[in-house]
């Protein structure tokens, strides 16, 4: 495992499962864009999980075009569209509901792990790995300015069993990439810009995560490519 490791630590990052039906890769497999704009909001997630972070230091710098979605995620769900034939068995409750998301071929129209009625579904992933952290998923999006929401890039995480409260974490250069620092010897996620860190964005992270992105809107694109911060060299075990 340690070899694997190290061998994995040597390659470029890149999107290796795609969730949700309008989504595909672009030159390569580092970038992911929408497959079809066609007005809707069907949002779709990337998940590098073929790059599980176990523990140290690991950062990664994301290039993105609009609103679109930047974090980590427990690395080992699925979330394949047949799996909700025996999930609704279980739970016929949510039987009109889940089917509603998946097109005559099966296909998941949609998915990114905010959406509350998936939460139950991710959680039966959970193994050991996951340690006894409840901090499964973190992300940041650019916001425009809204009612309920100040201009500038938005924080939100999520344990799959409440809605947590979000906060705005400051303006940051949308022509420029973001960087995220997950530290797993300190539990903690980070964003940077320029070579700065602008804030730790959530500490009681433990387990293993990967890097995820989700997309949402006509034109919306994400590059994801191993970095580092201006003042040291990033390792990891």
């Amino acid at each position: 495992e340690l070899y694997h490791h190290l061998l994995m630590l040597r390659s470029e990052l890149t999107f290796d499962r795609l969730l949700g039906r309008n989504i595909r890769h672009g030159a390569d497999a580092s970038t992911v864009m929408r497959k079809n704009n066609s007005g809707s909001l069907e949002s779709a997630t990337a998940l590098c999980s073929n790059h599980v972070m176990r523990a140290g230091r690991h950062f990664a710098h994301f290039t993105a075009a609009g609103k679109e979605m930047i974090g980590v995620i427990r690395p080992n769900i699925q979330v394949n569209a047949s799996d909700f034939d025996e999930y609704v068995a279980l739970d016929d409750t949510l039987a009109p509901l889940i089917r509603s998301y998946r097109n005559q071929e099966g296909e998941l129209y949609f998915f990114y792990p905010g959406h509350q009625e998936f939460w139950e579904y991710l959680m039966s992933y959970r193994t050991a790995r996951w340690s006894d952290s409840n901090v499964h998923c973190c992300y940041c999006l650019s916001v425009a300015g809204t009612l309920v929401e100040a201009d500038g890039h938005h924080f939100c995480w999520y344990d799959w069993t409440s809605q947590k409260p979000g906060r705005t974490v400051g303006r940051l250069n949308r022509n420029l990439p973001i960087g995220l620092l997950l530290d797993l010897n300190e539990g903690t996620l980070s964003i940077y810009q320029d070579g700065q860190m602008i804030t730790m964005l959530k500490d009681g992270l433990s387990g293993e995560y990967c890097w995820y992105g989700t997309i949402r809107r006509d034109h919306e694109s994400i590059a994801i490519h191993r970095g580092s911060t201006s003042d040291e060299s990033m390792t990891s075990l």
